[in-house]
């Protein structure tokens, strides 16, 4: 069976390399100087490849890790093709890509590990839609960090899972190279680690379990510790991420904050909206899963609860009054005409004062229906915690920009059900490939030219 399941895998990959390779290909004929961001990051990275390792673009908010790759692979390819230059745009865009194959294999053995139990068809098919995610695999094929960083956040929750902590505590602070707040992710994985440890090692957290009851067990086995020495195993299982975590807040500290370089247009914000605009986005992307889902587990339950009605009009005012005092709107989201977010501010949310109060149902029913979805497969501990995580991710972040939900989009969607239905699972794959085909066409095929730079060409990008 796993024989069987690899090849198939490894056929599927074939032909998602030879796609991506293409995509890459037509990328560099057509966008032939960097674009955007890419010109901080290239002109950065080749600043690394002559040795200049004291000098740093002021306009960078992120480490230096996606450089450090970089350098140790174009050293490897210079040394395997000779004198050619490796730190040109072309050559650089190939690291994102080829770590956009081993993203594959990444999100591959994560799905066998969460849903050992479905078919081979299923596994590879939830592989490659996943591989597919319109965010992440437009930017395997331009040198940004997001792709890096979804690789390492992926590979340590892969460790985690497989009982290999020290190698996820070094993949965790690995990434942390790539983006500051994937500090967060390591939280949540090293959290998942000791929930684990509970479920196995003393049974006192079960998925069904209430978040109540969940609590009052932990806290009643760690009343009957004190004293005792027989459970230092989960001090083996929390350190390695705890080490990261103690890390992270030493470099806070001397940084006098989160951000390099550009802090003035990267100051933390109190943006709780934020955090509704990712779930009615997650509800959209995974529509084709959710909703088969939701309508039939509706029909089972007959109605809702009166304790859930009253639960869900106390969500709807929490959310109303947030958004009526904590909504933001960034400077460059208003003003940059190349990413689609400006279009959706522009066209809906600035139409009529009254839209963004109109959207508050969209987001209750959203965050009900992720959160119900996931439910059944995960402790209503972890579900709080991933919850929380994505908030502390996304809340300070005054900016709303589609490529920092791509990491809580994949914890999510990972333990979202993958056995329910064949056709959900083709017809979510379809729409990424639909999705993908639009906006890498229109982003080759469609640039523009703003007035105040004639000449210079313009896309659109996520």
């Amino acid at each position: 069976m796993r024989q069987q399941t690899a090849i198939s895998a490894g056929s599927v990959f074939v032909v998602y390399a030879l796609v991506s390779y293409s995509v890459l290909q037509k990328v560099n004929s057509t966008v032939k100087e960097p674009y955007m961001d890419e010109i901080f990051h290239v002109r950065q990275a080749q600043h690394y490849c002559k040795g200049d390792f004291d000098v740093w673009e002021p306009k960078l908010t992120t480490p230096p890790g996606l450089y450090l790759i970089s350098l140790v692979l174009n050293m490897s390819l210079t040394w395997i093709m000779g004198n050619k230059d490796m730190c040109t745009i072309e050559s650089l865009r190939i690291t994102n890509w080829l770590l956009g194959l081993v993203l594959f294999w990444i999100i591959f053995g994560l799905v066998q590990q969460l849903h050992n139990t479905i078919s081979i068809w299923q596994k590879v098919t939830s592989t490659l839609t996943l591989s597919l995610f319109p965010i992440s695999f437009f930017f395997h094929h331009l040198y940004y960090t997001d792709t890096g960083s979804l690789l390492l956040v992926l590979l340590m929750y892969f460790f985690s899972l497989r009982q290999y902590h020290f190698a996820a505590g070094i993949t965790g602070f690995c990434a942390l190279w790539l983006r500051q707040t994937n500090v967060v992710w390591v939280g949540l994985v090293g959290f998942s680690a000791g929930i684990s440890w509970f479920q196995n090692h003393r049974n006192i957290i079960r998925p069904k379990d209430s978040l109540s009851k969940s609590l009052l067990n932990i806290n009643s086995w760690a009343i009957q510790q004190i004293g005792k020495c027989e459970d230092r195993e989960i001090l083996k299982v929390l350190i390695p991420y705890g080490i990261v975590i103690g890390v992270f807040g030493v470099f806070l500290i001397s940084n006098g904050g989160i951000v390099l370089g550009d802090k003035a247009h990267h100051q933390a914000g109190m943006h709780v909206p934020q955090l509704f605009y990712f779930y009615a986005y997650m509800a959209a992307m995974t529509a084709p899963v959710i909703l088969p889902l939701i309508i039939s587990r509706f029909w089972q339950c007959g109605k809702l609860k009166p304790s859930n009605l009253v639960l869900g009009g106390l969500l709807a005012v929490v959310m109303t009054i947030s958004v009526s005092s904590f909504t933001m709107e960034h400077p460059f989201l208003l003003s940059d005409n190349r990413h689609y977010t400006f279009y959706l501010w522009k066209d809906i949310f600035q139409r009529h004062w009254s839209i963004r109060y109109l959207a508050v149902p969209i987001y209750l029913i959203s965050v009900c229906a992720v959160q119900h979805v996931i439910r059944p497969r995960v402790s209503a501990l972890w579900q709080l915690a991933l919850a929380l995580c994505t908030a502390a991710v996304l809340i300070p972040s005054p900016l709303l920009e589609f490529r920092y939900f791509t990491v809580p989009y994949f914890f999510t969607r990972l333990h979202m059900p993958l056995a329910e239905s064949r056709r959900a699972l083709a017809c979510e794959l379809c729409m990424f490939v639909l999705i993908n085909t639009i906006t890498i066409w229109t982003f080759l095929n469609r640039p523009f030219e703003w007035d105040s730079e004639p000449g210079s060409l313009q896309r659109f990008m996520w």
